[in-house]
This record gives C-alpha cells, sequence and structure tokens, in this order.
C-alpha cells in the first residue's frame, strides 16, 4: 500500500508527461494559427520514447536527476498544397481534441496521486 502511495516514478511520469502535453497543446495550436501562411511548415511533439528513458535512468537512483526534454520537430515531408504549407487544419482540430483528453485524464490521475499522499500524511498523524 505504502508503496503505491509514495511510487515517485508514478508522480515523475504524471508530472513530466503533463508538461510535454502542455507543449504539444502548444504546438498544435501554433500549426492552426498558421494553417493560411504560405510555406508554413507544421510542427509535432516527441516525447513517449523520451519519457521512458527518462523514467528508466530516474529509477536507477543514482547521481542527479536526469533531464527530460520533449523534442519538438518540424514535419517537411508532406505539403497537401500548392503554396507549400502542409498544415491541415481537420488533423490538426483532432490532435488537439485528443491532446486536450489526454491532459485532462493525465491531470486527474497526478491529483489522484496527490490525494493519497495527502490521506496517507493525515492518516499518520493520528
Amino acid at each position: 500500500m505504502l508503496g503505491e502511495v509514495f511510487n515517485e516514478r508514478a508522480f515523475l511520469a504524471l508530472e513530466k508527461g503533463l508538461g510535454a502535453l502542455a507543449l504539444r497543446h502548444r504546438v498544435i495550436a501554433d500549426n492552426i494559427a498558421n494553417a493560411n501562411t504560405p510555406g508554413f511548415k507544421k510542427s509535432e511533439v516527441s516525447f513517449a520514447r523520451e519519457l521512458a528513458r527518462f523514467l528508466e535512468r530516474a529509477g536507477r537512483g543514482s547521481g542527479p536527476a536526469p533531464a527530460f526534454r520533449p523534442r519538438v520537430f518540424t514535419v517537411t515531408g508532406t505539403s497537401q498544397r500548392l503554396d507549400g504549407n502542409n498544415v491541415d487544419i481537420e488533423e490538426e482540430m483532432a490532435k488537439l481534441a485528443e491532446n486536450t483528453l489526454l491532459y485532462e485524464a493525465t491531470a486527474r490521475q497526478l491529483s489522484a496521486h496527490l490525494v493519497r499522499l495527502r490521506l496517507a500524511v493525515s492518516e499518520g498523524r493520528r
């Protein structure tokens, strides 16, 4: 029970995941804002692999905490329009909706984790 409550690895995953999802939200919003800009190339955020590596290094517990940096990259291989812009507004809106759901779910999980910690601390005072 206490192992689940004080699971630092889960807390780190949720915390870093929230930050990466917030970054992804900003990148998608930027893509949408530039949907009509000639020559604009959309960007995407990659963080699942980076998060897994971060958690693996953090789980070892030796030395300082490793850095976690989601990777933002520009998608240059596709272009559906004559003006060189490769933003598909419908695709970006779907990504935005999906990202919003993921962010909300992750925030709920983090909140539940903090509630369990608070409960463990408050019950320990009795």
